[in-house]
């Protein structure tokens, strides 16, 4: 639905042109219309900023579907300035079914363990992406907000 809504209201280019000359900060859909392609509705074309594919999460014992509530989010590289004051495995908080697994792991900024241990921040250059919701994760969330608006790019 994102995708065919971003295209119906002919922004998709725009958003496209934005990642690659502009501050960006994508959040949970966002960060997945980031990557080539989604399994939702039995695939989807996606931006295709990132190589990489949405995956909808496992059927699993104990997992509900969809992950919601707060859950540790690791830091590939803490020294990034987008987790500057943001301590190591601090909780955000994530409602999503669906999650990024991107071709290159060095894209990868941060994982999380949900059943699966699966990517939940990306970047590259200018643009960061998480599929936690850092606006409803309290101090945290509220740090990484602060470091994206004084992030010098």
């Amino acid at each position: 639905d994102c995708m065919q809504g971003m295209r119906e209201a002919g922004i998709d280019e725009v958003v496209r042109n934005a990642a690659f000359n502009k501050p960006v900060l994508a959040i949970c859909v966002g960060m997945q219309a980031l990557l080539q392609s989604s399994e939702e509705n039995g695939g989807v074309d996606a931006l295709g900023i990132f190589d990489g594919v949405v995956k909808h999460f496992p059927q699993m014992e104990g997992l509900k579907v969809p992950h919601m509530g707060w859950n540790q989010v690791h830091q590939m590289d803490p020294s990034h300035p987008m987790w500057n004051n943001i301590e190591q495995d601090a909780r955000f908080y994530f409602v999503h079914s669906y999650y990024v697994e991107p071709k290159d792991e060095s894209v990868v900024a941060a994982t999380c363990e949900y059943g699966v241990n699966f990517c939940t921040a990306i970047h590259k250059d200018n643009l960061f992406a998480t599929q936690f919701h850092p606006e409803k994760s309290h101090t945290a969330g509220l740090q990484l907000l602060k470091n994206f608006v004084e992030w010098n790019i």
